[in-house]
């Protein structure tokens, strides 16, 4: 009996297994003989290949979060390594996660591994490189610039595209939206994206609000709609809009749907950032660790910008505003955003129309796959 190939998916927070996701089912659309199996979350286990480990922890931000959770962390790592070692995959993707990926990688060292969305060694610990040289025998990078900086130190680098393009559907359908968040067409509704992990909400959620109470002040029509990018988030979202007073509808459906029905989005800064770009609806970006996590990050993240918006384009295309904001700027830049004639606002979205090109076209999931499958 020939044996079938057999490919290990490893994954490790929301966005990261949303892209493991979208690469286990194009393997298998691509080639069904193939053996899949997984370590991740939610998106990965509804594509119906088999769990090796279930990620439970994609919710940890920051340094302190990792301190807090070394045991569990610990525990994890462990269950992880002796389930990939029973499975014997002829080929492990690693996708994102780096912290806990490459200390993953040291320990199977027998094994062919590729590294899907791997470090940012451009903004912090540029000498990693050098232990993804030895450990894997390529990287699949989603930003352009990443493939050069990789190559140059001898890293065999390939770029698709980003597959955040694949997330966003071709039609994205508005029926509904109004009546299920209980307002009519012409309300003015600004969206509210505060995260995908329970630190960011933590943090970030609370800037959102009191950006949003400004907005009032001046815009007392606004309608103010927040996303949650999972169901474990909800409770979160709605302590903390309740601690503040506010009743807000929170949106647990397509964050797309949301976006493109918003005359602006608040937003954390993070792979969202992208995909409201892609949706062409203008925004402003907001960032904010606890203080010890913020110290340690200037300490050793060198990056002119945060948004990956930003990142893509070499240049500041949204507003951020990073840990403290300055509240007057903030009410300047909403109220020249806002105004459909602005030429504020027409610059924004004529540069989201520019990082749709540079992201690449469709299909680069499918195009990521099928280059696996060839290295099985």
């Amino acid at each position: 009996m020939v044996k079938r190939p057999k490919i290990t998916i490893v994954s490790g927070e929301i966005s990261g297994d949303q892209y493991a996701a979208t690469l286990a089912s194009n393997i298998k659309k691509l080639n069904p003989e193939i053996e899949i199996t997984g370590i991740g979350g939610k998106k990965l286990t509804s594509t119906g290949i088999r769990i090796i480990a279930e990620n439970k922890l994609s919710g940890a931000f920051g340094f302190s979060s990792v301190i807090k959770n070394f045991r569990s962390h610990l525990k994890f790592f462990n269950t992880c390594l002796k389930a990939i070692k029973n499975e014997c995959p002829d080929l492990i993707v690693f996708i994102d996660n780096p912290g806990f990926n490459l200390s993953l990688a040291k320990k199977l060292m027998d094994f062919r591994k590729i590294y899907y969305i791997p470090p940012k060694i451009w903004a912090h610990n540029y000498q990693r490189i050098f232990l993804i040289r030895h450990l894997f025998e390529a990287v699949i990078v989603i930003f352009p610039f990443e493939k050069q900086i990789y190559e140059k130190e001898n890293v065999p680098a390939y770029y698709f595209g980003h597959p955040v393009i694949d997330l966003i559907p071709g039609e994205i359908s508005n029926e509904n939206f109004f009546s299920e968040i209980g307002s009519n067409k012409d309300a003015f509704i600004i969206g509210i994206f505060p995260g995908s992990r329970q630190e960011e909400i933590k943090y970030i959620l609370p800037l959102l609000v009191m950006a949003a109470n400004r907005v009032k002040k001046i815009y007392s029509e606004a309608t103010f709609v927040v996303s949650c990018a999972d169901e474990q988030l909800y409770s979160d979202i709605k302590g903390i809009l309740e601690q503040y007073g506010e009743h807000w509808c929170i949106w647990k459906k397509s964050p797309h749907v949301l976006a493109k029905n918003s005359k602006i989005s608040l937003c954390a800064s993070g792979t969202m950032n992208l995909e409201i770009a892609l949706c062409g609806t203008p925004m402003i970006v907001f960032y904010r660790l606890s203080r010890f996590n913020y110290l340690i990050a200037k300490l050793i993240v060198k990056l002119n910008y945060v948004s990956p918006v930003n990142i893509i384009c070499g240049k500041k295309v949204v507003e951020e505003f990073i840990q403290n904001v300055n509240w007057q700027k903030f009410q300047r830049v909403f109220s020249q955003l806002i105004c459909e004639s602005g030429e504020a606002r027409k610059k924004q979205m004529a540069q989201f129309k520019n990082i749709r090109q540079i992201l690449g076209q469709a299909n680069v999931s499918e195009k990521i796959a099928d280059f696996i499958i060839k290295r099985v």
